[in-house]
């Protein structure tokens, strides 16, 4: 844990002061090709320079292995570091004088690493219950095979109103349980699971770690989709679904895909769009615009292609344009889903219809309808 403040204008500042082309030049050899610089991936043994640097983007990616991201990233990888340690040594080899953090601070982090641990062994409890019949029945229907769903980390939160409550109580205080807001506390003290009967999808920050949970239900139940309540590790208008995944896709992709739900997102990631992130079903915020601005310059707008979701379009549409983004959106035939179109068309078939993604003003005055 840091003695400093990492707030996020904190790491901005980190970010922005620490040259990537210098940090990886320190590891390996680069020359410049045309705006960008590629060198040997130092993560895979390779013959041919397949490790992109930009020093425009402050991103790294190699087409070879998969792996980028940013100067902090890069330093974590290579020098197999914490993320706090990685912003530690770039503040001192770039002169940074990083602010120590308030007690109030410390006191936060201390219960954010207390959430995030009862986060993790919820986890290990819902992806064993996966393994039960009504939920692998469900994926089948979706047309999740368990690879995926393993991938993704999928779960399974069993028919019972206190199976996680008694099985994490073991370990944790009924404070934490309900401070991650994995149990309800009722009138009178009564407590009980938030998530039965439905599988569990696992909401991660960029740095990958579990913030939240999603709950799909097995059948027409209402909500059809539960989310976890704002704690101090969650702030559903602040996180992308899939964003520590799709991260990776950005500096060879130059955009992102965002979709609404889960199932959506996961749906484009098997298709190859890995680069698609999800709005947790909600409106696109500002924060979320800050976010995508912040990694790549061109956004797809993927939403289910009925009146609801062209009205959420032109609202995230809007969003994006306000943060200086270039911004596509992908109309989809009526009444239906990415998940429904992904499915049926495929990898080849769904990336023609981003490819073919209407320009902003496009797709405006295609709403309008003709005008005389």
């Amino acid at each position: 844990m840091s003695q400093y403040d990492l707030s996020r204008p904190v790491l901005e500042q980190v970010r922005e002061a620490a040259d990537i082309v210098a940090v990886v030049g320190e590891h390996l050899t680069l020359r410049k090709t045309g705006r960008n610089y590629v060198g040997l991936c130092p993560f895979h043994g390779e013959k041919t320079g397949s490790f992109n640097v930009s020093r425009e983007k402050g991103t790294y990616y190699c087409f070879g292995c998969k792996r980028g991201g940013d100067v902090i990233d890069f330093v974590m990888e290579m020098e197999r570091v914490t993320f706090a340690e990685a912003v530690e040594r770039l503040a001192d080899r770039f002169g940074i004088r990083l602010p120590p953090a308030s007690p109030e601070a410390r006191r936060r982090r201390d219960e954010q690493e207390q959430l995030a641990d009862v986060m993790e062994a919820a986890q290990a409890v819902f992806a064993r219950q996966l393994s039960q019949d009504r939920p692998r029945a469900f994926l089948e229907r979706r047309g999740v095979p368990l690879d995926v769903a393993a991938e993704f980390g999928l779960g399974y939160a069993r028919n019972e109103w206190r199976a996680l409550y008694d099985e994490l109580r073991k370990k944790f205080s009924e404070r934490a349980l309900v401070g991650a807001g994995l149990v309800v506390e009722g009138e009178g003290g009564k407590v009980w699971d938030r998530f039965r009967d439905r599988v569990t999808i696992p909401i991660r920050s960029a740095r990958g770690r579990i913030i939240a949970y999603g709950g799909r239900a097995l059948g027409d139940e209402n909500p059809k989709y539960l989310n976890s309540p704002e704690t101090s590790l969650f702030s559903k208008g602040h996180v992308l679904f899939a964003l520590d995944r799709a991260m990776r896709a950005f500096p060879k992709a130059n955009r992102a895909v965002v979709v609404e739900g889960y199932f959506d997102c996961i749906a484009l990631h098997r298709v190859g769009l890995t680069e698609t992130v999800a709005t947790l079903g909600t409106a696109l915020s500002e924060h979320h615009a800050a976010e995508l601005a912040r990694r790549v310059p061109h956004v797809v707008v993927c939403f289910d292609g009925d009146a609801a979701g062209r009205q959420a379009a032109v609202a995230a549409l809007r969003t994006l344009l306000a943060a200086a983004l270039e911004v596509s959106v992908l109309v989809l035939p009526d009444g239906q889903d990415p998940d429904d179109v992904a499915r049926r068309e495929g990898a080849e078939g769904f990336g023609r219809r981003v490819a073919q993604a209407h320009p902003a003003a496009g797709f405006l005055l295609e709403l309008m309808g003709p005008t005389r």
